[in-house]
């Protein structure tokens, strides 16, 4: 059993979630290897659009977005946020290396195991790129690489990332991403943009119940970790979309008063009939507010790229 000192950040994190008034649990304890290929399989949606428009962007923008990443530079640190399996970001990899760049591509993520996967596929697809994968905190990492080299960083926050922090929180973050790097830098932005609540509404509640699947693997990775008693029968996913702010919301609700272990903790959390558990925030953005958003956190807008249904945006910024 674990002591209060020799808790691990999910343990620590768990325990604080479903301690609060309003119970939470953090996204990111979504994306364990199970949760990373259910992810995949959202992706592959007919209902979620994210993905496919960001990948005709990229495939159809391809090379002026790479003209203007590299700009009077030739040697290049590429920096990825959230940096997931890599296959939008390969469409810039390839281009860049037919213009001849000398690039170190940086992966940052949360889930080891998705870096060692793609660090796998980058060694056969793109044998000479020199990858350095990085395991940690986004802001650590970006101080890591700025200790480590001093060429201009591009950092791709690609896949609508951005969108899991609310309006505020995208801005501190944001700002610290300037903070942590050098004026004239710049930023590839993947943003999920307002459209029919719908539309919206239905890449997060899908027919087939994927999204509940990924949604509710949580409470099994917290039964092999934390040596929880989750009956997942005893839960259900919500969702839905809030059109003024822009904001889908995600949660885990308990369908009976239940009281559930956490046996290697030593803890037991009371679930009351109906309650809810918050574990996920989509935000989309309008134009206007990604304007603002770029000027209040350190950036200006150099360019958007739009898809042709005009569902998503991959914006260029420029710190200040």
């Amino acid at each position: 059993m674990e002591t209060l000192t020799q808790l691990s950040q999910f343990a620590q994190d768990i325990l604080e979630g479903l301690k609060k008034t309003n119970k939470s649990i953090n996204s990111k304890y979504l994306y364990d290897k199970i949760g990373d290929s259910i992810f995949q399989k959202i992706m592959e949606m007919p209902e979620y659009y994210l993905t496919r428009s960001e990948f005709e962007i990229l495939t159809t923008k391809s090379k002026e977005i790479v003209g203007l990443l590299s700009k009077d530079k030739r040697d290049i640190n590429l920096i990825e946020l959230g940096a997931g399996d890599g296959i939008k970001t390969k469409i810039l990899l390839e281009e860049m290396l037919k213009k001849g760049l000398n690039i170190e591509y940086f992966p940052i993520d949360i889930s080891n195991n998705i870096l060692q996967e793609l660090q796998k596929s980058l060694l056969i697809e793109f044998p000479k790129l020199k990858v350095s994968p990085i395991n940690m905190d986004y802001f650590k990492a970006l101080k890591y690489i700025n200790t480590k080299s001093n060429q201009r960083n591009i950092i791709l926050f690609l896949g609508s990332n951005v969108g899991n922090f609310t309006y505020s929180g995208a801005a501190i973050i944001l700002a610290q991403i300037a903070h942590f790097n050098k004026s004239g830098d710049l930023l590839l932005l993947g943003i999920d943009l307002k459209k029919d609540p719908r539309i919206i509404q239905n890449a997060y509640d899908d027919k087939d119940g994927i999204s509940a699947e990924f949604n509710l693997n949580v409470l099994r990775r917290m039964n092999t970790e934390l040596g929880a008693n989750f009956n997942l029968n005893n839960f259900s996913y919500y969702t839905y979309y809030e059109p003024f702010s822009g904001e889908v919301r995600s949660f885990i609700h308990s369908k009976i008063k239940q009281k559930i272990l956490l046996r290697n903790l030593d803890t037991t959390i009371e679930f009351e009939a109906n309650e809810i558990v918050h574990t996920e925030i989509s935000k989309k953005y309008s134009l206007k507010e990604l304007e603002k958003l770029a000027n209040e956190s350190g950036f200006k807008v150099e360019k958007h790229y739009i898809d042709k249904a005009s569902y998503f945006t991959d914006s260029l910024w420029k710190i200040v």
